[in-house]
Parts: C-alpha cells; sequence; structure tokens
C-alpha cells in the first residue's frame, strides 16, 4: 500500500511531498521542488504545463493560462484554446497530473490516494472544484486540508504540546493569516 501524497495546488507554483521516514519530503518535478502553475496550449496537439508552459508565457501570452487557481469555484469560467473550451477544474487537472508524473519519476508507482490544500478563505464551490480537479484525473481525494493548517503539520506543530499559534501563509496569489489552537494533537482554526 502507498503512503498517501501532500499536494500543494498554488497560485503560482504547486508542490508534491510524500511522508518519509517521519518527515515530509518534497519531490522533484522536472528537476525542481516547485512547478509553475502554468499551462500552455502550443496547438491543438500540444499542451505543456509546469516550467515549459511558464516559459511560453511571454512568447505566447493568449495561449498561457496562469494563476488558475482564482478561478476555481466561478460557474462560468472558461478558456478557449484552439477552438475548444476548458474550465478552471481542467486546467487545475492538468497541473495536477504534471505533479503526479513528478511522483512517478521520484518514486517509481503511481498517485493514488491524496490530500490537496487549499486556501483558507476557499468555499464551497472553490473546495468542490479543486477536488473534481484530482478526480478529474483518477486520483481519490481523501481530504481538502487548509494550507495554514497544512503547514504547522508540516513543521511538526502538531505533535507535543498544547498551544495556540499563528500561521501565516504568503504564497504567490494568496495571504492567509490563522490561528491555530492546538489540544490533544488536533486543530481547532479561527481564520483571520
Amino acid at each position: 500500500m502507498t503512503a498517501p501524497v501532500g499536494i500543494d495546488l498554488g497560485t503560482t507554483n504547486s508542490v508534491i511531498s510524500v511522508y518519509k521516514r517521519g518527515r515530509p519530503l518534497t519531490l522533484r518535478v522536472d528537476g525542481n521542488n516547485t512547478t509553475p502553475s502554468a499551462v500552455c496550449f502550443r496547438d491543438q496537439d500540444h499542451t505543456l504545463v509546469g516550467v515549459k508552459a511558464l516559459g511560453m508565457a511571454m512568447i505566447r501570452p493568449e495561449h498561457t493560462i496562469l494563476s488558475v487557481k482564482r478561478a476555481m469555484g466561478m460557474k462560468n469560467a472558461t478558456y478557449t484554446m484552439h477552438g475548444k473550451k476548458y474550465t478552471p477544474v481542467d486546467i487545475a487537472a492538468m497541473i495536477l497530473q504534471k505533479l503526479c508524473e513528478g511522483h512517478e519519476q521520484e518514486l517509481g508507482g503511481p498517485v493514488k490516494d491524496v490530500v490537496i490544500t487549499v486556501p483558507a478563505y476557499f468555499n464551497d464551490e472553490q473546495r468542490r472544484d479543486t477536488k473534481l480537479a484530482g478526480e478529474k484525473i483518477g486520483l481519490n481525494v481523501l481530504r481538502l486540508l487548509p494550507e495554514p493548517t497544512a503547514a504547522a503539520i508540516a513543521i511538526g506543530l502538531d505533535k507535543g504540546r498544547d498551544q495556540t499559534i499563528l500561521v501565516y501563509d504568503l504564497g504567490g496569489g494568496t495571504f492567509d493569516i490563522s490561528v491555530l489552537k492546538i489540544e490533544n494533537e488536533s486543530f481547532a482554526k479561527f481564520t483571520v
């Protein structure tokens, strides 16, 4: 049985991690720890995702989609590329697929179970679309985890003593501040 994978589907960059030897391990995709959240439709048959897509943003901005996370949950949001329509869920799924390919290259096996982080302020529709993006490529989305909570877990604040902490997550497109109350190794979150 493979361990669940953690994915930060970010506004500007995305990351895939696994838990090994008691610590989170960030996996490399195309040689980098982060993958640009970019998709470029070169033509009808060729789509670039990640570093190569970001490189095309200056050359073909009309065919490159950046910051799709901001459109998650918008019912009528679509992107038309070479005569075909794509939703934010479609684009996010392409980014997730790229991350999963990195997992396969690094660890030699497919991704099945995932936890995907979302901004603390995401509403139900945005959370639903994020989950749908994972399911669209066959992932079993175990949970959507608020980004500040994921950050606290990543540095081990869920272990040990009861405490109240302030977590800020300054990303490429979002800024979350949350107060986390940790008692008996479980979290109560208060978003600021």
